[in-house]
This record gives C-alpha cells, structure tokens and sequence, in this order.
C-alpha cells in the first residue's frame, strides 16, 4: 500500500507547523548529514529536553503526513533525528532541509 504524499492540516495550521519546525531546527540543531536524496540526519543540541521536544514535533508531524519517517539515533556523545520520504517526495525533503538555518 503507497501512502499519499499529502498533509492533512488545514492551511492556517501548516503555516503554523512549518513556523514550529523553524524554531526548533534552528534553537536545537547544530548540524544537518544529508545521507541521500531521500534522508537527512539533524543532530540535536545537547540539552536533555531537545530530544523529547524532536519526538513529540516528529510524532505530530507524522499524524499529519504519514509519508514521512523519523526515528532518533542515539550515539555516544550525539543524538540525532533522522528524517526519511519516500522517492516521491523528495522535493518536500529538500523543502524541509532548507527550513534548517545555513542549508541550502
């Protein structure tokens, strides 16, 4: 089964979603690994509260955009929020990359 590369917010609560990701990625995020076309890997501040903030923002997200894929990797002296689409949506990934201060 292919899950449709859409999102269920209205639009008002979209603009507000993306507002929120700006915040956090740029507040919580010290470095961007694109890993492919398809993935990205955000490695998060060292606060012990960034961690919980990027699951509770990645769960929402996903409510909403089914498509999408997160998962946290948790590394010895890192943490990291890993952001995957399926090919079809790799233009949307590009979009959320360049939410990310200093990325392109």
């Amino acid at each position: 089964m292919r899950i449709p590369i859409a999102c269920t917010l209205r639009e008002e609560a979209a603009e507000d979603r993306i507002e929120e990701w700006r915040r956090f990625l740029s507040a919580s995020v010290t470095a961007v690994e694109k890993t492919g076309s398809q993935s990205l890997r955000l490695r998060l501040g060292p606060s012990k509260d960034v961690v919980g903030a990027a699951v509770d923002l990645a769960q929402r997200e996903k409510a909403c955009c089914p498509f999408f894929e997160f998962a946290i990797e948790l590394e010895a002296d890192s943490s990291w929020l890993r952001v995957r689409v399926p090919p079809e949506a790799a233009s949307v990934l590009s979009d959320f990359a360049a939410l990310v201060p200093g990325t392109l």
